[in-house]
């Protein structure tokens, strides 16, 4: 590690206060009897400071009875909420990942892959909207109207009332009809003012994350295809177009990955497989030179023995009291699982990575 960055560190645990020592905490997010093998989550913070989730689940995906439900975290009880309908099994052939953020009008938009036939070749991109914290729902509209279309990540906010939305194209996978592209987003009190696109020029970067860097750029680190590595890509016109799509050194299962910023640090942290061959374990990297190396700081989880247990899809979040919240697919998609921890944990790793998974 970066010897400045490592004394950087010593120094803020030295001068936190006695509350805020290490923290980490796991939950359960369970899904209605019936409906198994959740995945795609997704999370937004809602005004008081509980956590609002939503996913995807059925018996397989683009099965024709799945269907997005959502739970609430009570930030003061430490509980999940039972499970309620956001879009039902009638709404299409069947529905896929999902992806929240709130806009600057305080209006929650829920995208997801809207499946009108077949699998995952036959998705659009759909969306709808909540104006009560998550308790009713919009009729959903369409945002892509173009066949294996996707959407994985949540935007980021990058002017008054305009995102930078990552998403994917899922067409005939084996035949390579995939690749990622973002959408730069122009909206006002809930109606989509424009909309343009910019492609990434390898089609092996699929389901993007993106993150805004200090220095201007904008960072999107992908999914990779081929199961080798994360791709990386940047853009120094807060998307409008991007650069060459290359390798970071994590190495990558075809498996999502979800990235976010620590100020703090002034630092990228990625929830990721580390793997070439297996989504377990389900770890954590961090880059403090703007996405150019990653150290992997902890693993999350770890099955040994029985590398085929998948631990995937993260969804990560920053919430307004500091601390940083996982989702993912648990366990062979058994449940959905739910990690918070805070910045002092954080940074012990850092000094002290948490490794299982030689």
């Amino acid at each position: 590690m970066n010897r400045i960055i490592a004394t950087f560190i010593t120094l803020l645990l030295t001068a936190a206060p006695v509350w805020s020592k290490p923290l980490f905490e796991t939950y359960q997010v369970f899904t209605p009897e019936g409906y198994m093998k959740p995945h795609g989550a997704s999370m937004v913070e809602l005004k008081n400071g509980n956590i609002l989730a939503t996913w995807f689940a059925g018996k397989e995906e683009g099965h024709a009875e799945a269907k997005i439900i959502s739970s609430v975290w009570d930030r003061a009880t430490g509980k999940w909420s039972a499970s309620s309908n956001v879009v039902p099994a009638d709404y299409s052939k069947s529905v896929g990942n999902t992806c929240l953020f709130r806009d600057d009008d305080g209006i929650i938009w829920m995208f997801f892959a809207s499946v009108k036939f077949g699998g995952w070749s036959g998705a659009m991109i759909d969306y709808v909207q909540s104006h009560d914290e998550g308790k009713t729902w919009t009729e959903g509209k369409n945002l892509v109207l173009a066949l294996g279309n996707l959407p994985r990540n949540p935007p980021i906010k990058i002017g008054d009332h305009k995102i930078l939305l990552p998403l994917f194209v899922d067409f005939m996978y084996e035949l390579n009809l995939v690749g990622s592209y973002t959408a730069i987003i122009e909206y006002k009190n809930g109606k989509i003012l424009s909309k343009t696109y910019a492609e990434l020029d390898n089609h092996n970067a699929i389901q993007p994350a993106v993150v805004k860097l200090k220095d201007g750029r904008i960072l999107l680190l992908a999914r990779d295809k081929s199961g080798r590595f994360v791709r990386r890509s940047y853009s120094n016109n807060n998307g409008k177009t991007w650069g060459s799509v290359d390798l970071t050194e994590l190495p990558n299962p075809d498996s999502a990955l979800a990235a976010i910023i620590v100020e703090e640090l002034d630092a990228v942290l990625v929830a990721y497989n580390h793997s070439h061959l297996k989504r377990n374990p389900l770890s954590l990297a961090i880059s403090t030179d703007y996405g150019q190396s990653f150290s992997r700081v902890a693993d999350l989880e770890f099955k040994p023995g029985n590398l085929d247990t998948s631990f995937s899809y993260p969804a990560i979040l920053r919430s307004s009291d500091g601390f940083i919240h996982l989702l993912w697919s648990h366990d062979n998609r058994k449940t959905i699982k739910h990690a918070r921890f805070n910045l002092q944990w954080l940074m012990e790793v850092i000094k002290n990575p948490k490794i299982m998974y030689k």
